[in-house]
């Protein structure tokens, strides 16, 4: 697995934070904007950009560079505010644990999230996961709306943080949005139906290797090693 760039989702691939994310930017939209929110936007595999866009469009607020940081700013500031639920409410998903620190010691690793950078490390905190992954080496859901181009987000991130070229990129998530990107990009996809999407839509999706979860390491190195080629 040497000179493999790993990517990891955040939500419903490693956690499950029992929709605090979607709680934060509803208490944001309400602060900010003084309304509630009663048009949800889909979020399922999207980044939060495209999210924020849709939330503010949906509920009648214009779509401004000036709207959506304040939405961003929000949404951070109310699940740091929040996260003191998430060892309750959260969780880490089977095995993603012992993955991340297996994969670790073969190659680098890091996140392709939908999720702002501050809010996939709160959801990560409590559950020790993020010690696993060089975060300056992913790509975040603010820095573009299409998912697909954070790939090259991260890789040039990767090789700033490295010092080395990652010919052979391999995206672990659980929806077929995860795999849409990565086939886009031309790299490698482990899907885990761990989300609302079973194995046999994420196939269906073009997922080069798909598991039921990540509770067997062994598994699951072995399908990236797979996704890889």
């Amino acid at each position: 697995m040497d000179g493999v760039l790993v990517l990891w989702d955040v939500d419903h691939t490693l956690v499950d934070v029992d929709g605090l994310g979607r709680e934060a930017y509803d208490l944001a939209f309400l602060r900010r904007f003084g309304v509630p929110v009663t048009h949800q936007p889909p979020m399922a595999g999207r980044t939060d950009r495209a999210i924020a866009k849709d939330m503010l469009r949906f509920n009648g607020v214009a779509v401004t560079d000036a709207h959506l940081e304040a939405l961003r700013e929000g949404a951070e500031q109310a699940l740091d505010e929040l996260a003191h639920l998430l060892p309750a409410r959260g969780r880490a998903l089977p095995g993603a644990a012992e993955a991340l620190a297996a994969v670790r010691e073969q190659t680098v690793q890091s996140l392709l999230t939908g999720n702002v950078r501050r809010i996939a490390e709160v959801k990560l905190g409590p559950f020790g996961l993020a010690a696993h992954l060089d975060l300056d080496a992913g790509a975040y859901g603010w820095s573009h709306e299409v998912r697909a181009e954070l790939v090259a987000i991260a890789r040039l991130n990767a090789y700033h943080r490295s010092k080395r070229h990652f010919d052979k990129v391999v995206l672990v998530g659980d929806t077929p949005e995860d795999v849409g990107a990565a086939l886009t990009s031309g790299v490698g996809v482990v899907g885990v139906a761990t989300g609302r999407y079973s194995r046999a839509a994420l196939e269906a999706a073009g997922a080069h290797v798909a598991l039921d979860d990540l509770a067997d390491t062994g598994l699951v190195q072995d399908a990236i090693r797979r996704a890889a080629r």
